[in-house]
C-alpha cells in the first residue's frame, strides 16, 4: 500500500498526480477455472463478453462490493489473494492547508441503464463508499459506462461526486479492466482519479479488483476458435415458353436458381441479385430473399415474367450472385447471355371512349374482438366497408360516410375518403378503435353509404344495428417474459439518413422542489437517443440530448430556434422528442411545456406549444415528427398546475399542424395524464414506442416501421395497459388527425432487419 508523502511535499505530489493520472490500454485476460486467455478482436467473442459483464452487473445490482488494491496485476487472483490485500484504493486531496489520503472502499451498481451492442457498451448508475483521512464522505449516485474499445482496452469510465462539510468535488475516474473472471466474479485493472472543488483537488493512480457474487460464463468467451462457416453453392436454369433458345416478345420467361448450404454452419439473410440488362431486370426483379439456410438446406428463387410483345431485338447479359448477410457469399458469379427479339404483332383495334359509368357495389361488416356480436367495455371493434367498381368506368372522389347514435360515430369518426377507383378496382375503408370502460348500454346503429363525386352512388343505406354494454372487465396479466427495451438494438447495416437530425429531451427533477419528479423521463431521453441511431437511422453527430438542468428554457429555445436550422436541408427527417411535465396556461386554454427551472405560475418561464409548433414548421425539412410523453390536462402524471389553475380538457392541437409538415403523436388526450410505468421504469407511452420502433410495430417481413403502424400499435397497448394494470383511461393521439394525414403516415421512421 502506497504511504502518505511528507506535507512539504504534498502539493508537488499533488500537482505531479493531476498532471500524470493517466493509464494506458494493455492485454485483457478472460479466466476460468484458473486458466487466463488473452481477448481476441473476434467481433462475436466481444459481443458474448459484454453480454455476460452485464449480466454479472445485473447479478450485482445494490450489493456493496467490495474495492481492494494491489500493487500490480497478477496471472491469477486466488481468495487468499485478495484477502492479503488491503481494503479501498487510495489516492491523495489537498483539502485547503490539509493534505490527506482518500479511500474508495466500495462501489455499489444500482441500475443498468442499458446494454448496447452496436457500440458494445453498457450504461450503469452507481454509487461509492469512500473516506478522507479516515472521515466519512458523503457520494453522490452517478453514472458511467463500460465500454469493450478493443481487445487491449476495456475502459470503465464516469464523474465521481463526493463532499465532506464543504462544497461538492468532482473526480474524473478512469478503470482499465484487464483481468476479468466471472465466475468467481472479479474484475481487476489500473484506474486514475483526478479533479477536485472549491477547497481541494487531488488525483491518483493504482491497480484495484472488484470481488462480487460470481456467475457462470459461457466457455465460447476466452475460446479463440472459429466459428462454423456455410458454404453456399448454386445452379441456374433458365427457361422460354417456346423452348427455342431465344426470348421473344409476348413469352414468359422463368429464371431458377436453387441454392445449397454445404458447409456446417448456417448462412443468414440469403439473397439471389442479378443485374445485366434493363429490360429483363425491370420485368424479373433484381433480387429474391431466401432468409437463412441451415447446414445441408436447399431452397430456390424464382424470377418469373411475362414480356411484352414489343422488345428490342438485342443479345440480353444476365449476371447472377448469391449474397449472405455475413460475407459468405457463393463466390464466383454466373452470366447468361440469350438472344432477344420483338414477337409478332397483334391485331391492332382502335376504340374510341365516349363516356363510360361506374358501378359501384360494397359491403359493410362489423366485428367485436370476442366475436359474441355485442359491444363492450374495452373491446376492439372493427368496421370494414369493402367497395368494388364493377362498371367500365373510373368512379371519381369515393368515400364513405356514417351516420348513426352518436355514441358509436363518436369512436369511429365520420368517414373515410377512398380516392378514385378504376373499372374493377376494390377499396376498404377500415373504422377501427377500442371503446372505453364506460360505454352506454343501448342498441346502437351506424347508417353506411358510399358516395361518388359525380353522383354515380350505390342507390343503397345500408344500416347496421348491434347491441352496446357496459362491462366491469377484470383481467389479471401474467408476464412469463418480455424483451427488454433497455437492451439496445443492433444498427441495421444499410439503413442510415445522413440528413436526419433528433432534438430529444428529458426533464426528471426540476429546479423548484415544489413541482414533482418525472421518475424516469432523463432515462426515457437517453434511451429513446440511442434507438434513434441505431434503428432510426439518425447519425450520432446529429443527435443532440438535453436532460434535467441541461434543459432550461433557453437551452429549448436555442436548439429549436437555432441548433436545428443550421443541421436541417430540405432532405431531412426531423425527430422531436420531450419527455417531462407539461401544463395547462392560466386560462386553461393553451399547452405548454415546464423547462428546468419553470414554474406553472410564472408563464414567462414557460415554453408554448404553440411557438414550438410554428418554429418547427418554418423548418426546410422534408417531415418533422414530434414524439410528447407529457399530459397537459393539470390532472396529475407527467402534469402540473399554477395556482387557481383548473384542471380542464384543452386541446393540445394547434392551427399551425393543420397545414404544416409536423406531426405529433402525443401520450395522452387532452383530459388524461400521462403514466409512469414502474414494472420497466419507462413512461407508459415512452416504453410502447421503443417497442414498436425496435419492430413489434413492423407488418412487412424487413422490418420497416411506418408511422401509422407506430401510431396504431402504440395506442392500442397504451390504452390496454393503463385500463387493466393501472385502472385509468390514458389513449395516445395523433395530430392532426389519422383520416386527414393518411399518405403521411406512410413515411418509415425505423428499420428493425
Amino acid at each position: 500500500m502506497r504511504k502518505l508523502p511528507r506535507p512539504a511535499a504534498v502539493g508537488i505530489v499533488l500537482i505531479l498526480l493531476w498532471g500524470c493520472a493517466t493509464v494506458q490500454p494493455g492485454v485483457v485476460h478472460l479466466c476460468r477455472d484458473r486458466t487466463c486467455e488473452p481477448l481476441t478482436e473476434d467481433r462475436r467473442a466481444k459481443e458474448r463478453l459484454l453480454v455476460e459483464m452485464a449480466r454479472f452487473l445485473r447479478e450485482n445490482l445494490n450489493r456493496e462490493i467490495v474495492v481492494r488494491e494491489a500493487d500490480g496485476p497478477a496471472k491469477t487472483w486466488t481468495e487468499k489473494d485478495l484477502a492479503d490485500l488491503g481494503e479501498g484504493a487510495s489516492f491523495f486531496v489537498q483539502g485547503g492547508p490539509m493534505p490527506g489520503r482518500a479511500l474508495i472502499k466500495s462501489i455499489k451498481f444500482t441500475d443498468v441503464l442499458y446494454v448496447d451492442r452496436d457500440n458494445l457498451e453498457i450504461k450503469v448508475t452507481t454509487k461509492e463508499r469512500a473516506t478522507w483521512n479516515l472521515m466519512p464522505v458523503f457520494s453522490a449516485e452517478t453514472e458511467g459506462v463500460l465500454q469493450i474499445r478493443s481487445a487491449q482496452e476495456i475502459r470503465f469510465s464516469k464523474t465521481f461526486v463526493g463532499s465532506w462539510l464543504v462544497a461538492a468535488s468532482f473526480f474524473n475516474y478512469e478503470w482499465l479492466i484487464d483481468y476479468i473472471d466471472l465466475e468467481r466474479g472479479i474484475l481487476g485493472g489500473h484506474f486514475s482519479i483526478r479533479g477536485g472543488g472549491l477547497l481541494n483537488i487531488g488525483g491518483g493512480r493504482g491497480y484495484q479488483l472488484l470481488k462480487g457474487e460470481g456467475v457462470k460464463p459461457p466457455k465460447a468467451i476466452a475460446a479463440v476458435e472459429t466459428p462454423a462457416a456455410p458454404e453456399l453453392s448454386y445452379g441456374v436454369a433458365f427457361t422460354e415458353s417456346s423452348g427455342d433458345g431465344v426470348i421473344e416478345g409476348g413469352e414468359e420467361i422463368v429464371l431458377k436458381v436453387e441454392v445449397e448450404n454445404r458447409g456446417k454452419g448456417e448462412a443468414r439473410d440469403v439473397q439471389v441479385v442479378i443485374s445485366g440488362s434493363p429490360e429483363l431486370i425491370s420485368h424479373l426483379g433484381d433480387r429474391k430473399s431466401l432468409g437463412d439456410i441451415g447446414p445441408g438446406g436447399k431452397k430456390t428463387a424464382v424470377f418469373k415474367a411475362l414480356l411484352p410483345l414489343a422488345l428490342k431485338a438485342q443479345t440480353a447479359d444476365l449476371r447472377i450472385e448469391v449474397a449472405e448477410g455475413r460475407g459468405y457469399g457463393a463466390g464466383e458469379a454466373k452470366n447468361l447471355r440469350i438472344a432477344m427479339r420483338p414477337g409478332r404483332q397483334a391485331v391492332r383495334e382502335v376504340v374510341e371512349v365516349v363516356s363510360q359509368v361506374p358501378d359501384l357495389t360494397y359491403a359493410a361488416t362489423l366485428k367485436d374482438a370476442n366475436d359474441n356480436r355485442v359491444l363492450e367495455s374495452n373491446e376492439e371493434i372493427t368496421l370494414e366497408v369493402a367497395v368494388e367498381n364493377k362498371g367500365e368506368g373510373t368512379a371519381k372522389d369515393v368515400r364513405v360516410e356514417l351516420t348513426g347514435s352518436p355514441s358509436l360515430l363518436s369512436y369511429f369518426g365520420g368517414g373515410r375518403v377512398l380516392g378514385d377507383m378504376a373499372p374493377g378496382e376494390k377499396k376498404t375503408a377500415v373504422f377501427k378503435t377500442v371503446l372505453p370502460r364506460t360505454i352506454p348500454t343501448e342498441t346502437a346503429q351506424i347508417k353506411v353509404n358510399v358516395r361518388e363525386g359525380r353522383g354515380f352512388s350505390p342507390p343503397l343505406t345500408k344500416t347496421l344495428r348491434v347491441a352496446m354494454r357496459a362491462l366491469e372487465v377484470r383481467e389479471a396479466v401474467e408476464t412469463i417474459s418480455e424483451a427488454s427495451v433497455d437492451d439496445i438494438p443492433l444498427k441495421v447495416k444499410g439503413f442510415e439518413r445522413k440528413e436526419a437530425v433528433a432534438l430529444v429531451v428529458g426533464i426528471g427533477t426540476y429546479r423548484e422542489k415544489a413541482i414533482p419528479k418525472v421518475k424516469y423521463a432523463a432515462r426515457d431521453a437517453e434511451v429513446m437517443a440511442r434507438y434513434l441511431e441505431n434503428v432510426g437511422g439518425v447519425p450520432r453527430a446529429n443527435i443532440k440530448v438535453l436532460t434535467d438542468e441541461k434543459a432550461t428554457k433557453s437551452d429549448l429555445v436555442a436548439h429549436v430556434t437555432d441548433w436545428l436550422p443550421r443541421r436541417v436541408t430540405g432532405d431531412s427527417t426531423v425527430f422531436v422528442y420531450f419527455a417531462g411535465h407539461g401544463t395547462p396556461g392560466p386560462k386553461g386554454t393553451e399547452a405548454y411545456l415546464i423547462p428546468y427551472e419553470g414554474h406553472p405560475d410564472f408563464p414567462s418561464q414557460l415554453y408554448p406549444l404553440r411557438e414550438m409548433y410554428e418554429t418547427l414548421n418554418r423548418l426546410p425539412a422534408r417531415e418533422v415528427v414530434v414524439f410528447l410523453d407529457s399530459c397537459f390536462s393539470g390532472a396529475g402524471g407527467r402534469s402540473v398546475t399554477g395556482e387557481g389553475t383548473r384542471p380542464v380538457v384543452i386541446s393540445i392541437e394547434n392551427p399551425v399542424l393543420a397545414g404544416g409538415k409536423i406531426l405529433v403523436l402525443a401520450a395522452a388526450t387532452g383530459g388524461q395524464m400521462s403514466s409512469d410505468y414502474d414494472r420497466v421504469k419507462h413512461g407508459l407511452f415512452t416504453y410502447y414506442l421503443l417497442r414498436g420502433l425496435r419492430g413489434e410495430a413492423a407488418r412487412d417481413r424487413e422490418g420497416k416501421v411506418e408511422l401509422g403502424d407506430l401510431y396504431r400499435f402504440v395506442r392500442e397497448h397504451v390504452a390496454k395497459t393503463a385500463a387493466v394494470e393501472l385502472n385509468r383511461d390514458q389513449t395516445p393521439v395523433l395530430l392532426p388527425a389519422e383520416e386527414t394525414v393518411a399518405d403521411r403516415l406512410k413515411m418509415t421512421v425505423s428499420k428493425a432487419r
